[in-house]
């Protein structure tokens, strides 16, 4: 299967919708952030509703797409440019929440 630039399996084509969700979170948190004029220090669901909410499916998009396009590439053999390029987000995503949520595991040290 020659490499291509769209995909052509069902898995990859979701992959690259994801990631364009993801590219689309990451515009409008961006321009949340603006609105409200970075006067957030730790934007969660908590203190700033809309703001933490479009980051966290921001992070939830890229692993999706990420896990999709893998998915794509390992059982449908997908060989498609937008599929390699949706991996890398994913994975740096979830390599980070699972280092963080090892810290909070751990604890601070004494």
């Amino acid at each position: 299967m020659p490499i291509t630039f769209l995909p052509k399996t069902r898995a990859g084509k979701w992959s690259v919708v994801m990631f364009l969700a993801f590219v689309a979170l990451m515009a409008a948190a961006g321009a949340i952030s603006s609105g409200q004029e970075n006067r957030i220090e730790y934007p969660n669901p908590v203190n700033s509703p809309l703001l933490g909410t479009v980051i966290y499916l921001m992070f939830l998009a890229a692993i999706m797409a990420s896990m999709s396009g893998i998915i794509a590439v390992k059982r449908n053999n997908e060989r498609s440019i937008l599929v390699y390029l949706s991996i890398p987000p994913g994975v740096f995503y979830l390599i980070g929440i699972l280092i963080l949520l090892t810290g909070v595991l751990i604890g601070p040290p004494d």
